[in-house]
């Protein structure tokens, strides 16, 4: 042990020291540090940072401390990496891919970059890449050496002598090519004024229509479409008109009018070189055979790339999941692998469509996951070796974006888990489903980790849905799920919730909301931070929004009591990796970059 002075906590996976946050939403997985002795309020600007690093890659992984050591996942060069960094320090000590997935990455590599380069110079020009990767070509590059708008420049011009093939000097929608995808809408610049949203958007109707309507009957069909850029327009224009698999000016005028406000549809040389010089600066668009494995070395969304779950340390072991859904045990001590299996190669599972973003769970000598799909939504893995235990059969939903608990409701040990279609429980030792309750689910995304306090649970997710708590019993040989509140208010998106006391306080439709775990009467609402996500420690709450601000409150249901306040710097997408408390210290990871804030008291 790390520290003589530290109390022993005893969970289901073995003891760990009370200051250590080994796993997903801490010790017991409830969002819970042990640690007293902390700031009671924080200072102008905030707690001091004891020290930065931007070496996490990118990705919304927390972090998980133990033994000294700090463990996360990220993209690094664009590769999903489990990273080792010194607790004290932030050095890194290692960084590393699963032995298989490093190997599948260098076959896919060599197979695929073969296929591409069709000149065999062993690099891809941007056209081959385009031709061969779609739009994310255009992420793939790294900046080399030369002037800027000089290179811009020269990529406009490659794009004018490639597509434009009547000569006019600006790309139109039957030239634009589809694999630029929605780079194209990107790249096509606004121009008039409001007052001229209307007449531009006609101009740009009529134009499309003249370019695409190859037989003259007026209208552009789907197969007229699907050859060029405006093939990503049609289903909406369709969809929103009478879906007859054609469009006519009059269903184009007003989604252009509103969702293209003022682009005209046309691509010009100065509109494409300032695109890249802006967006793309010192970037070429050819790839090396490294700038191509970064591009396919994690997990890619629109919502932001990298991987999602946090490392859960037991021993000297430590067990990841990654976006694609590979899930591995490494020696903590210098990152090597001990075993690897997939979820969906190996299990059937369906990676959901923000990728998988579950953080593993440990009972004992078992590990449970959330592959989802028809071989069983949950699956058991000896932590040893990584071989099947059981698959739910009894369940089949879809792997969402929650992670599971363990707990004993009415006398049955379960595994408590929040699906696509519901929050259910299943049998610790069989898999077999025990219970549903899925009035707190949504359709889109349910990402918070379920609250169970004796036979009651907690779920609770967003767009519009909200929350509630289910009293589970004995039924037969299985149990029910009865509803004994709802609140709608109580909307937690990808924050989570926390309990402390007979309150439950999390992110809700209005801001922070603290509500009484049993009732469901609503204590108070606050705007606080925003949407976010919230921790606790010592009688506060550590709230961090989304849009980068910070906060400390007061963990009491009489009222909202903000103790100190501060912002972190903005890294182009939103803060949704969760804030940790460990060792007197506040860790906040953004992107690439982790910053320790010193928070214990003098």
């Amino acid at each position: 042990m790390k520290k003589t002075c530290c109390f022993l906590i005893f969970l289901a996976t073995g003891f760990t020291c009370a200051d250590d946050w080994p796993q997903w939403r801490g010790v017991n997985r409830d969002a819970h540090s042990a640690e007293t002795g902390l700031l009671k309020e924080w200072p102008e600007g905030g707690p001091k940072i004891k020290w930065q690093v931007e070496t996490v890659g990118v990705g919304y992984s927390s972090v998980s401390v133990s033994d000294g050591k700090i463990y996360t996942m990220g993209d690094l060069a664009g590769i999903e990496h489990i990273i080792a960094l010194d607790e004290k320090t932030g050095k890194k000590l290692w960084a590393v891919q699963p032995d298989p997935v490093a190997q599948r990455l260098d076959q896919e590599v060599e197979e695929k970059f073969s296929q591409f380069d069709k000149d065999d110079d062993g690099k891809l020009s941007e056209i081959e890449a385009l031709e061969g990767m779609g739009s994310r070509a255009l992420d793939s590059d790294t900046p080399g050496d030369g002037d800027p708008a000089k290179i811009a420049a020269d990529r406009a011009a490659l794009y004018l002598s490639t597509w434009d093939s009547n000569g006019d000097g600006k790309l139109d929608p039957a030239e634009i090519p589809r694999r630029l995808d929605r780079k194209a809408g990107e790249i096509d610049s606004q121009s008039g004024g409001r007052t001229e949203i209307n007449s531009i958007a006609k101009a740009r109707a009529e134009m499309t229509l003249k370019a695409l309507d190859k037989d003259g009957d007026e209208k552009i069909s789907r197969d007229e479409a699907n050859s060029n850029s405006f093939g990503r327009y049609f289903g909406n224009i369709d969809n929103n008109a009478n879906k007859d698999q054609f469009v006519t000016v009059e269903e184009m005028q007003p989604v252009f009018a509103k969702g293209e406000r003022g682009k005209d549809g046309l691509l010009t040389k100065d509109e494409i070189a300032g695109y890249f010089e802006k967006r793309y600066p010192g970037e070429d668009g050819i790839l090396t055979k490294e700038d191509f494995k970064g591009s396919i070395g994690g997990y890619r969304n629109g919502m932001g790339d990298g991987p999602r779950g946090t490392p859960l340390v037991e021993g000297n072991m430590v067990y990841v999941e990654g976006g694609n859904g590979d899930v591995a045990c490494l020696a903590a001590a210098t990152g090597s692998t001990v075993w690897h299996v997939n979820l969906v190669a190996d299990f059937g599972g369906g990676r959901p469509g923000w990728g998988y973003s579950e953080s593993p769970l440990i009972v004992g000598d078992v590990m449970y996951v959330t592959p989802g799909g028809n071989q069983g939504t949950l699956l058991s893995l000896k932590k040893s070796d990584g071989s099947p235990v059981w698959q739910s059969e009894g369940t089949t939903q879809r792997a969402h974006y929650s992670s599971p608990v363990f707990a004993e409701i009415a006398g049955k040990k379960q595994i408590v888990q929040f699906g696509n279609k519901s929050t259910f429980g299943v049998a610790q030792d069989t898999g077999e489903l025990l219970w549903e309750y899925s009035n707190a689910a949504n359709g889109t995304a349910n990402c918070s980790t379920p609250i169970v306090d004796g036979d009651l649970v907690l779920a609770s997710s967003a767009y519009g849905t909200g929350g509630g708590v289910a009293k589970i019993s004995n039924e037969g040989d299985g149990q029910k799920a009865e509803e004994v509140w709802f609140e709608k208010a109580l909307q937690s998106h990808h924050g989570g919730l926390v309990k402390v006391g007979d309150h439950v306080y999390g992110f809700g439709s209005g801001g922070l909301i603290c509500i009484d775990f049993k009732t469901g009467e609503i204590a108070w609402q606050d705007r606080s931070v925003g949407k976010g996500s919230v921790i606790y420690a010592d009688g506060h709450l550590y709230c961090l929004g989304e849009n980068h601000k910070v906060a400390l409150v007061e963990a009491t249901p009489t009222g909202y009591v903000e103790k100190g306040r501060f912002e972190i710097e903005s890294r182009g997408r939103p803060s949704w990796a969760h804030p940790v408390i460990a060792n007197g210290v506040l860790f906040i990871r953004d992107q690439h970059v982790l910053t320790a804030y010193d928070v214990k008291a003098n």
